[in-house]
């Protein structure tokens, strides 16, 4: 079936379903067939002669439903990104030579500027339409049914001419292995130039499902796709790993089924959403008509699955010019879904070829094929992945060279881009400035390198290898001098605002303005490209957690000083709300008229906090469950964690915490309440934490005076220490690190609520495990699992100073549980089962050398397999004294247990 008549079926068969949503406008799909054929009627009426139509639009319901129409209406649909450089529109248009350029962005395109006449959506809209009777439901078709420009080649772009025969195949395939039905909500995220795109849109409408564009003020997309995915969610969204990563929780955690495609799956990335969210790896090029093949993995594998209906998989030796069902070689894939081949070119030249008699393309990629599962292994060539785009490092060599009038060097150092150059000439600023104004964003590089002439191999290429080497030295060396104080704040600042999307006063703090931890790390990796990795980390070192643009300037100073410590201001303001605490909370207290057994538990999607919710479901006890989750998914979580029908929580009454502002009455009486719900950050800032766990703790004790809760037990942790202490700026002082500072800070809320009405249990907690298969992804972000999993792959312990106290995680809920029932006899209590010793630890790991933290901190960051928000925590970690006396309670081998999980 050809692509107009695919979507004349679909979007005729469906009536008043919903099809397309853009902010308060939804379309049905009889409203998106009515309008789609009337405007495909108006494109064949008012251009008789066209065949390829170029659409340049991005992120609007109308871009889309535009899109539709030009498919209708059989003509070659050709997306092209509004955002291109004028050179390079220029160089796209002179390949596609379209007989239409449609431009749905205003302003976006000019006719002087690409030579070719431009038609606004304004203007064809204003048309006339047709009679009815002049349209009918599908016209002609092209060979072609549309062209995408290959995802961001460096040189003369090359168009992908695709044609109809894979697309229904891809329809069925990716509607079946997503899930998608009838109603359920998909987010149409990619850039229309991108072939994405093109499956987000089919896919959704064959299957029934409803296409969700967020609205967007022309600012950062993903940032307002992120602030509509936390307030409305979605059941499937398809982003590269690298976008998912800038998704803040909120965000992650609204999402059904995330697909990844674009960029090769990392252990991170899987890690991070199997936490929420169902977990899709997707592969396939754009010549291969969208996707190839797909997989479903519940643990991290470098798999992208076993080909959809129509293909086949094979790979070839490039030495012996022989293809294999199995092997390692570069994967070809064989199918009805090859694309016909490449604008100007002949059908087989290049890539693509027939293998015994079916069309195939040679994808450059390295696989290993087994038992017909393909598992991607790297590129065979200099092709990089970068923001979703594929460079090839040696065209965009040729290119700059040429314009920059000598030779340069592209290659990656990490994750960074670096262009070596030897335009002396210009100076760094406006040899970047200009970059950004020539270059598509994904191909900016990140570093410039200036050097006297670019050096060589003895066969007379660039020696990537010296280049790199001479990169690294000059991003470890001093900081370099600014002429003047307000020349290296504007630096900063840009820096800032590349991290944030917004730029910030000097004074004002990186978390203040939104930032996150991740966030800070990825900044702090910008400033080290300038100032040197080490000035940089003193710097930080001197900030508290914190970042400001004044205040890191002065810490690069000739004599920084440590930024003020945020003890005692946060004491001042805190000992003054606990004053008056008690009196407000007697205020708000009322009798419990709710069942006496009823228990009301926090953190139910965490690690402990569902273990505890799981002991408690089938006990007859009305429970409640206060959560940041959507409960639902919050549901599907729990169930498919502990492998139990979704009927089990039927009878859970689920809150916000935004819920806890109504009236008591609307809740009913809560009982025992278990506090496990806490986020673990430890680089986050004290004033920071503040305003997250610690103030959710206080409104959860107002809400259990308010709802006469008769217990309350806190899991607090044992890093505030072994001591139950009363709370005073000495105290919190004491306490190591910011997270466990805001535990010591949450704790006195909690014993506010202490008194004869409501007995309050404090539980401090040593490093808390015993996973099993369901829970591997909380140890993604765990700080000593991540150090025992990075241990091991570099063949490295750093020596602790002290002792590393741990506990099973059937314990704690048995101590918590006994506490909330009040079979506990204490109220106050430390729980460390088993402290392991570096000697013990480096038996569990096997053939491993021990080294000082720094000397750890330096290998595992130069091999570059680490999360950077994970190093920088356990930067901070490795600087902790650790647990001083040794204990052994149990005799369970926790960490033997958990290297298992680890599977290390």
């Amino acid at each position: 079936m050809d692509l107009s008549t695919l979507l004349a079926h679909h979007l005729g068969a469906r009536g008043g379903q919903p099809a397309l949503e853009s902010g308060a406008r939804t379309w049905s799909y009889a409203d998106l067939d009515r309008v789609t054929r009337d405007r495909a009627a108006q494109l064949r009426r008012l251009h008789p002669q066209a065949v390829r139509v170029a659409l340049a639009g991005e992120h609007t319901a109308e871009a889309l439903v535009w899109a539709l129409a030009v498919m209708r209406a059989g003509l070659v649909y050709t997306p092209v990104n509004p955002g291109l450089p004028p050179e390079r529109m220029r160089e796209a248009m002179l390949v596609a030579r379209p007989d239409l350029v449609l431009c749905c962005t205003p302003g976006a395109m000019r006719e002087q500027d690409i030579g070719r006449r431009v038609v606004t959506m304004d203007e064809q809209a204003g048309e006339p339409s047709a009679e009815p009777g002049e349209r009918p439901a599908s016209w002609p078709v092209h060979e072609v049914a549309y062209s995408v420009f290959t995802s961001g080649s460096s040189g003369l772009p090359k168009l992908v001419n695709v044609g109809h025969r894979g697309i229904e195949a891809l329809c069925r395939a990716q509607a079946h292995l997503f899930g998608i039905e009838a109603g359920h909500r998909v987010i149409q995220f990619s850039s229309l130039a991108f072939d994405a795109s093109i499956a987000e849109l089919l896919v959704t409408l064959y299957a029934g499902g409803t296409l969700v564009v967020p609205e967007w003020d022309g600012g950062s997309w993903v940032n307002a796709v992120g602030r509509y995915l936390a307030e409305h969610g979605c059941d499937v969204i398809t982003v590269p790993p690298s976008v998912y990563a800038r998704l803040g929780d909120e965000a992650r955690k609204a999402i059904g089924t995330v697909v990844f495609a674009g960029e090769a799956l990392s252990e991170v990335e899987f890690r991070a959403a199997a936490r929420f969210s169902r977990v899709l790896n997707a592969y396939g090029p754009t010549e291969g008509t969208v996707c190839f093949s797909v997989a479903e993995p519940h643990r991290f594998t470098t798999s992208v699955g076993r080909p959809i209906d129509g293909y086949e998989a094979l790979v070839r030796d490039r030495e012996r010019n022989a293809y294999a069902p199995a092997g390692r070689g570069e994967l070809v894939i064989v199918g009805d879904g090859v694309a016909l081949g490449y604008e100007g070119l002949e059908p087989t030249d290049g890539p693509f070829t027939t293998v015994d008699g079916t069309t195939a393309y040679h994808t450059g990629d390295e696989v290993e094929l087994r038992d017909g599962e393909v598992f991607y292994l790297g590129r065979l060539d200099d092709q990089i992945k970068r923001l979703g785009h594929r460079i090839a490092l040696s065209d965009m060599e040729g290119r700059l060279s040429r314009l920059l009038g000598s030779r340069v060097a592209v290659l990656t150092q990490g994750d960074s881009l670096v262009l070596a150059h030897s335009a002396t000439d210009r100076p760094e600023p406006e040899l970047k400035t200009w970059l950004r104004e020539l270059l598509p964003n994904w191909e900016v590089p990140d570093v410039l390198l200036s050097v006297p002439e670019i050096p060589v191999t003895h066969t007379g290429k660039a020696d990537k290898d010296a280049l790199r080497a001479l990169a690294q030295h000059a991003g470890g060396g001093a900081p370099p001098e600014a002429p003047d104080r307000a020349t290296a704040q504007t630096v900063v600042s840009d820096l800032v605002e590349e991290t944030l999307g917004t730029r910030i006063a000097p004074d004002t703090s990186f978390f203040d303005a939104g930032g996150d931890s991740f966030g800070l790390v990825q900044l702090q990796v910008k400033l080290a490209r300038l100032y040197g990795e080490e000035h940089v980390q003193k710097a930080f070192d001197l900030l508290n957690y914190d970042f400001t643009v004044a205040g890191f300037l002065a810490a690069l100073g000739d004599r920084p000083q440590p930024a003020e410590s945020p003890v005692p201001s946060v004491y001042r303001t805190v000992s003054a709300e606990l004053a008056e605490l008690p009196a407000t909370l007697g205020a708000l207290r009322r009798e419990a008229d709710s069942d006496p057994r009823a228990v009301t538990v926090t953190g139910a999607g965490g690690f402990i906090g569902g273990h505890v919710l799981n002991r408690l479901l089938g006990t007859g006890r009305p429970l409640t469950v206060v959560t940041t989750s959507n409960p639902r998914r919050l549901v599907e979580r729990l169930s498919t964690r502990f492998g139990r029908p979704q009927a089990d929580f039927a009878d859970v009454r689920f809150l916000t915490y935004g819920d806890l502002e109504a009236a008591a009455g609307d809740a009913g009486g809560w009982g025992a309440v278990v506090h496990c719900g806490y986020e673990v950050n430890h680089v986050l800032p004290l004033e920071r934490q503040l305003k997250g766990s610690v103030a959710a703790t206080r409104s959860l004790v107002r809400a259990a005076a308010e709802r006469g809760a008769h217990r309350f037990v806190f899991v607090s942790a044992a890093s505030v220490g072994q001591e139950f202490l009363p709370f005073t700026e000495d105290t919190l002082a004491a306490v190591g690190d910011p997270y466990s500072q805001s535990k010591c800070v949450a704790e006195a809320y909690v014993e506010a609520l202490d008194g004869d009405t409501c007995r309050v249990g404090l539980l401090r907690v040593g490093l808390v495990y015993g996973h099993a298969p369901g829970d591997a992804a909380f140890l993604d972000d765990d700080v000593f699992a991540n150090l025992l999993r990075i241990s091991k792959a570099q063949g490295v312990l750093p020596r602790l100073t002290g002792l590393v106290p741990v506990c099973h995680v059937a314990d704690i809920a048995d101590s918590v549980l006994a506490a909330a029932t009040g079979a506990a006899q204490e109220q106050r209590s430390v729980l460390v089962q088993r402290t392991y010793g570096i000697d013990e630890l480096r038996a569990e790991l096997g053939d491993v050398r021990l080294v000082s933290p720094q000397e750890w901190l330096t290998t595992v960051t130069e091999a570059g397999t680490a999360d950077t928000r994970v190093l920088a925590a356990l930067r901070l970690w490795l600087n902790e004294p650790g647990w001083t006396e040794p204990v052994r309670t149990t005799c369970r081998p926790i960490i033997r247990e958990l290297t298992h999980t680890l599977e290390i």
